[in-house]
């Protein structure tokens, strides 16, 4: 049957239907309900938007009956499906597959039950109109005997009678959950009516609603309580008939889940269906999530102001401290001095670290963003990485092939990869597998992953993953990981900073993070960037380190620095490198001195925050407008100076702390040519 159905590329669904439908038997061979996996099953497999399961003579009804079991992947779509299908107009004509505004149908042959296909793929049509009676034959069998089951059930309960007497005229369009539900002496509440938002939300069809107790949406608040040994407090309410407000969480039929606003209301004391109420919810999930991502931009926002200013004075030591150090290497050639001078300079390059990392709450914009193939980096430290786990741990590389570039701060993303290898390792207990793993992956709609599922740009994205085989996350520990200062770990082990500066890096990055999975087996992390737009350049050469070159043609270099002490290093490093050099501590100086020309300067090196009312952007914008010269803006800390994305930068930026080396780099960036001669 195989061989003969992958002849053509219309028989393409059957491999993976087959599968499943077998799978949907055996399941329904043992009793199980199986409209609604059957629902998604060809949902997925014919890419439709929503799939229904409808009983012919239930399309003049004004709602969804609850005959009807529909999926459907978007919630708000549900609320409109039944009234653009009741529309169907060939209700008496011989039953023929045809497509019918956006949809697919199928009236199946020889029994009452026709399956609209909302938005399928191209292919499917045709698929059906040439695999009609074979599918029948496999599925139309389970589809009668559920759905008379079903209807011999509700005649058994009297469903119809409750929902024409009490609430025809109130619930059927509501975007909000209500459900009404029986409490017996004897027995656990049961449903015995649902809204169609109630399906929307739940994702449970009405069949697989009624008549069964609430437990089924509720099911994590009840248990919870009942492993406490307390009645929860929705079963008090129901039990002492008072009234309910709060919110509860509600397991969905994908085993999603869901937060919903839930409103508890006694209805009749005593009827032939037991003592009635009414729950009625609203969805806040994305509300909540929300709220969530705001309080945590927040946070962030707010340990950016208080290490952002710090951070800056340190860089301008630090620049300061390794400039003269640099200067004093240049100038000797004592064997002992120098030593101590290497010695010196690994402490400062320490420090430098330590403020970059400080620097990732503060930044909001990658000014120092550069473009990179991801699978070099992670290449670049693996050595790094394999170094700082233990020998029980094992480190897996699983590179993706052909990816594009992305616009990132490297060494940010270095920290990041070994910051979340190392959670890994102490999620493990310093015992287990590690795999890195890199890809491409298209993004729309909703982000998926654990914590929060925030709307995303859509496109294409580079990804990178760390999974290991730890114990995972508690879920109730899943939505504070981000946090600044949260940690599970002893305070000698951890700041707690680790996650969010990660999480501050990808943000800054306009990417996305979140965690996949976290089970008993392990968790993955996993980071999107978008495939950076623009191409990489032709990279430059590198100056070696110690032999300063020449600029290929002398001339003047107007420098502006508040810092005194670095901008005597900057004076003596252009100095070296051959050009005639103008110094100012104060912009507005500058500002007055040249404000009717530059007067021969032929490139302008300044600081970015600097006191006065105008900082080294706004200078470089007013002497540009003059006349048109190469710009070099430094810094360590750009805050807020009127930008709103790095893409509005039009100078090349460097950070301090930095050596001369770096100093020439950025210079050829700008254009300013150097000698080949040392």
């Amino acid at each position: 049957m195989f061989k003969e159905f992958s002849q053509t590329d219309i028989n393409s669904f059957w491999p993976r239907l087959l599968a499943e439908l077998g799978k949907l038997q055996a399941n329904f061979i043992n009793g199980e309900d199986i409209l609604l996996p059957l629902c998604r099953i060809l949902a997925e497999v014919s890419q439709s938007q929503a799939v229904m399961i409808i009983p012919k003579d239930s399309l003049d009804c004004d709602d969804m009956p609850a005959s009807a079991t529909c999926w459907c992947r978007d919630p708000v779509r549900y609320l409109t499906l039944w009234k653009e299908a009741k529309d169907w107009p060939f209700y008496n004509q011989e039953p023929m597959v045809h497509r019918w505004q956006s949809f697919v149908i199928w009236p199946a042959k020889r029994v009452n039950i026709q399956i609209f296909f909302h938005s399928s793929s191209d292919q499917w049509l045709a698929f059906l109109l040439s695999s009609n009676e074979l599918l029948s034959d496999i599925i139309m069998g389970m589809l009668v005997q559920q759905t008379q089951e079903w209807q011999s059930r509700v005649r058994d309960r009297g469903v119809n009678c409750v929902d024409s007497e009490m609430f025809q005229s109130i619930v059927s369009n509501s975007e909000d959950l209500i459900l009404v539900a029986s409490r017996s002496p004897f027995g656990v509440p049961s449903i015995m009516y649902a809204n169609a938002a109630a399906t929307s939300i739940s994702h449970y069809p009405r069949s697989q609603l009624i008549g069964k107790p609430i437990t089924l949406l509720f099911q994590d608040e009840l248990n919870q309580s009942a492993a406490g040994g307390q009645e929860s407090e929705l079963l008090q309410a129901i039990n002492m008939r008072r009234e309910f407000d709060g919110e509860l969480i509600c397991s969905k039929a994908d085993n999603d889940t869901a937060v919903l606003h839930m409103h508890l209301v006694a209805l009749e004391e005593h009827s032939e269906h037991g003592s009635l109420f009414a729950l009625v919810g609203r969805d806040i999930t994305d509300h909540k999530q929300l709220q969530q991502i705001m309080a945590r931009t927040q946070k962030m926002q707010a340990m950016g102001q208080l290490v952002g200013g710090i951070a800056h004075d340190f860089n301008n030591i630090l620049g300061v401290l390794k400039g003269n150090l640099e200067l004093m290497e240049l100038k000797t050639s004592e064997e002992t001095i120098a030593r101590y001078l290497t010695t010196a300079f690994k402490a400062c390059q320490r420090g430098t670290d330590l403020t970059r990392r400080l620097l990732q709450f503060s930044r909001q914009e990658q000014f120092s963003a550069n473009l990179y193939q991801v699978n070099d980096v992670i290449e670049g430290i693996e050595e790094l990485i394999g170094k700082s786990l233990t020998t029980q741990v094992s480190l897996i590389l699983e590179p993706g092939q052909q990816l594009e570039d992305i616009l990132v701060d490297r060494g940010d993303l270095e920290d990041a990869l070994l910051n979340l290898v190392l959670n890994a390792r102490d999620a493990m207990g310093g015992e287990g597998q590690i795999i890195i793993r890199s890809g491409r992956e298209s993004l729309a709609g909703y982000l998926p992953g654990l914590t929060g599922r925030p709307m995303v740009e859509a496109g294409q994205y580079i990804t990178v993953s760390v999974l290991d085989t730890g114990t995972g996350i508690a879920p109730h520990l899943l939505e504070k990981i981000f946090e600044p200062f949260f940690t599970t770990k002893d305070k000698s082990n951890g700041t707690g900073l680790g996650l969010s500066m990660v999480y501050g890096f990808v943000k800054r990055s306009n990417g996305y993070m979140s965690v996949i999975e976290s089970d008993n087996s392990g968790t993955e992390f996993r980071l999107w960037f978008p495939v950076a737009k623009q191409k990489r350049r032709p990279v430059l050469g590198v100056v070696e380190r110690h032999k300063a070159p020449k600029v290929s043609q002398r001339l003047k270099v107007l420098i502006v620095d508040d810092e005194v002490d670095l901008l005597s290093v900057l004076k003596d490093y252009c100095e070296i490198l051959g050009m005639e050099v103008e110094a100012y501590s104060d912009p507005l100086v500058v500002r007055e001195k040249y404000k009717a020309g530059l007067k021969g300067v032929e490139l302008l090196i300044t600081d970015v925050l600097m006191p006065g009312g105008i900082n080294g952007y706004e200078l470089a914008k007013e002497l540009c407008a003059k006349e048109d010269i190469p710009v070099l803006l430094i810094s360590g800390f750009i805050g807020d100076i009127g930008l709103t994305s790095s893409e509005e930068m039009p100078y090349q930026v460097l950070h301090k702390p930095f050596v001369i080396e770096g100093l020439v780099e950025a210079l050829q960036q700008i254009g300013i040519k150097f000698s080949q001669q040392r």
